[in-house]
This record gives structure tokens, sequence and C-alpha cells, in this order.
């Protein structure tokens, strides 16, 4: 079988939608005998082994197979565990368990893999069907693929922890695994999507979201512990709504948030197309003008700022990875964050997608009131986990002085009842698009 550009891009918009960002990032196919299998740039170049094509890929199912084995990967993040060995085969057995049990017919029940994988030992893990009873691995394949009466029991496993597992099971001496795709440390010096922009990514993510709204996570048994899995990631590169964030951008800060304003100007035609009041009142006497004084709408945008207020404390450590993965997608529009302890500290928004935090750790809500105070914020974004409390005569003061903000909850908090006093709260999974 010989791989074109059109044949991968039908194959991905029949699954993620005819309208798939993902289709159309694939932007050249061609033949690569120094590939093992085969590799996506993040430039979107396909390069496939054709001997390897020839042998396993068979049909549509099976080139689709192959194509989101590679998508998958920077969707989990995987490239962050390293590349041994036992990374790249933890990371390939939960791509193949999801790309098998959550698009069964794209996939053809991952027929792909079952033809490059043996059915038993450590190649067994990376494949459906596989014959791992009395196995040192039945208990962890289990966990990738449980049986329907055990769905409800088995709790779900990540990659970090199928890395520790099989770090235990896994002989000091193990025999060589096929793996699918680039991975690192492969010794093929290929490129790989491990380096994709964050608006990329969140493209992506929003083609694989909404193909399994659509239907494809919609399984009984395993799917639904590989969907959350998988949903739990794409989070990670989802991004927030900025129509709803536009709403509250304030005047007192100037970043690279666009607000658009509609102006309303007069244009003289000879068509009478908005007419003004006075061409109207001409008309009603009989009296038919020359030119005609339209009323133009002309959109017109400036720049404003977001004031984001984000929570920093010991308890939110947990939950900032996911957090600062989903405000990568505003990086274009912000040029500074506030971050807040028990204190506010206005950080450069590289500076803290690269990590870089500084927290005292506690957490109250004062300081917040006292910044917006002083800076003379109309509005502003809050970000916490909700659990803090701020004073009543500084909350009056930011009432008094008309002050809204939005506060956007992550982790198990449901409420923050200091801050619903003073704009809507909302769940931060509820504004990602």
């Amino acid at each position: 079988m010989q791989i074109t550009l059109e044949q991968v891009r039908l194959v991905l918009r029949q699954t993620l939608g005819f309208d798939s960002f993902t289709a159309g990032f694939i932007t050249e196919v061609h033949e690569d005998s120094n590939q093992p299998t085969a590799g996506i740039t993040k430039d979107g170049r396909l390069a496939y082994n054709p001997e390897f094509v020839r042998k396993n890929v068979a049909c549509r199912e099976d080139l689709f197979s192959l194509l989101f084995h590679e998508i998958l990967h920077p969707m989990f993040g995987h490239f962050i565990h390293g590349g041994g060995m036992i990374e790249n085969i933890a990371a390939d057995a939960v791509i193949n368990a999801t790309i098998s049990t959550l698009y069964p017919k794209a996939s053809q029940n991952g027929n792909l893999f079952k033809r490059v994988l043996d059915p038993t030992g450590l190649q067994g893990l990376l494949r459906p069907d596989s014959q791992m009873g009395n196995s040192r691995y039945e208990r962890v394949y289990e966990r990738l693929y449980p049986s329907l009466y055990q769905a409800t029991e088995q709790p779900s496993m990540s990659t970090g922890e199928l890395i520790q597992t099989l770090r235990i099971l896994i002989p000091k001496q193990p025999d060589p695994v096929p793996l699918l795709g680039t991975h690192q440390a492969d010794g093929s010096g290929h490129e790989s999507l491990s380096d994709l922009p964050a608006e990329t990514l969140a493209r992506i993510a929003e083609d694989i979201k909404r193909s399994l709204r659509n239907g494809a996570g919609k399984q009984a048994g395993s799917g639904g512990v590989l969907l959350g899995i998988l949903m739990e990631a794409l989070k990670t590169h989802l991004s927030i709504r900025k129509v709803l964030l536009s709403k509250f951008s304030t005047k007192r800060k100037i970043d690279r948030f666009k607000e658009t304003l509609h102006t309303h100007r007069v244009g003289t035609s000879p068509l009478p197309l908005q007419p003004s009041k006075r061409d109207l009142v001409l008309l009603s006497a009989g009296i038919y003008p020359f030119h005609y004084h339209n009323r133009v709408h002309a959109p017109k945008t400036q720049n404003r700022g977001l004031a984001i207020y984000l929570d920093v404390s010991g308890s939110v450590n947990d939950h900032l990875p996911k957090i600062l993965g989903i405000l990568q997608s505003l990086r274009r529009e912000i040029t500074s964050v506030f971050l807040f302890s028990n204190k506010v500290v206005e950080v450069p928004f590289e500076r803290l997608l690269q990590g870089k935090i500084q927290t005292t750790w506690g957490t109250d809500f004062d300081c917040i009131a006292k910044s917006i105070l002083e800076r003379g914020f109309e509005r502003a974004v809050i970000t916490t986990d909700g659990y803090a409390t701020m004073q009543p005569d500084l909350q009056a003061q930011l009432k008094q002085r008309g002050f809204q903000a939005l506060t956007v909850l992550f982790g198990e908090s449901s409420n923050a009842q200091s801050l619903a006093a003073i704009g809507p709260v909302v769940e931060l999974d509820d504004i990602c698009d």
C-alpha cells in the first residue's frame, strides 16, 4: 500500500470530522526507508517506511491506527516521561488501548496492533485480544483492557503509574518490543511532535474531543476507564473561551487582548441602504434625494488588558500543570499575570509558562482585593481552588466601586462564597472549548 496525502486526510476526516484541523495539519507525505515505522514532524510532514507499510498496513483502518498513534503521543504528554525503553513501552500500551477501545470502528478493533505484536509476553500489553493468563503481566493487562464485569471495579492507570509498575515487572534483559511511531532515544534521529506549539495542540485536542462527543467514546466497560484518562489529558491542551474572558477585560491594564467595538458613521450612496432620519422625512414628503445618507456600522478593535489573578498557594500544586497548559492559549494576548498566595506578585506571562513561580504557600483573597483597589481595575479574572476568604470591608469597597470579577474554580471545590459576591463563579472545565 502506498500512502498519499489525500488518503491520510480522508482517513482522519472520516473520524475527526470533515473540517478537521488535524487532517489539514498534515502537509506532506513521503517514503523514508530509514524511518522504523512512521513519524510526523511538528510542521506536518509524514514519513513512513514503505516496507513496514507493505507488510502491515492493509486498509484504511490500519492507516488510521498508525496516524492516530503518533498524534496521541503529544496529547498525553508522553514526552515528559523520558525516552527509556520502559517509558516508551508504557506510552505505546496506553495509546494502543485507547485507539482499540475508543475508536473500534475507525481502527477495526486495533487490527494493526494485533498484526504487528505478539499476543503473549511483554508485547501482549501493547495490543487487544492478547493471551495473558498466568503471565506476570496479567493484572496490568486487565487494567488496560478490563472486561465488562471488571470495568467498574478496576481503577484507571495513568502512564506514570504504568511505568512504575513495569519497572518492577520487566526483567533486566527483556526481548525487544516493536514500537510504532517516533520515540525518544530510539536512535533514529528523526523529528517528533514533542515540540508542537500550544495553539496546534489545542486545535488537535478540540478535534479529538469533538469526535468523542459525536459517538467514538460511547463504549461500555474498558471504554469508560480509557475515556476518562484521555479526556483528562485533552484538558491540558484545550483553550479558554476568549469570548467569555473579553467581558472581564479592563482599561487599566494594556495587553494585546482585542475588544471589538462597533462604530457608526454616515456615508453617501445613490441607493437607500440604511437611510438617515432626514432621508426618511424627505421620502415621506415625496422628495427623492440625489444621494442618501446611509448609516454604516464599522467594526473597530482596540487593545485592552486582562487582569488574571492565579492562585499559587500550596494546595494548588497538583493542578498547576493543567492550568498552565490551558493558559498557554492566551500567550499571544497576555503580557503578565498576577500570582497570589498571601501576597500578589505580577510576573511576565512567558516566565510563568516556564514554571517560575513565587509563592508564600498560604492563601487569602484579601491580597487580591487590595491589589485590585490599588490598581483601579474595574474587572478581573480570578483562578483559584476557592479555599480562602475575604474580609467583609474589602468586599464592600469592591462592590462600592462597581468592580466585577469572573472566578474560575479548579480542583474539588465547587464554590467560593467570598468571591461569588463580586461576580459569577464558574468551573474551569465549563469554560474550555
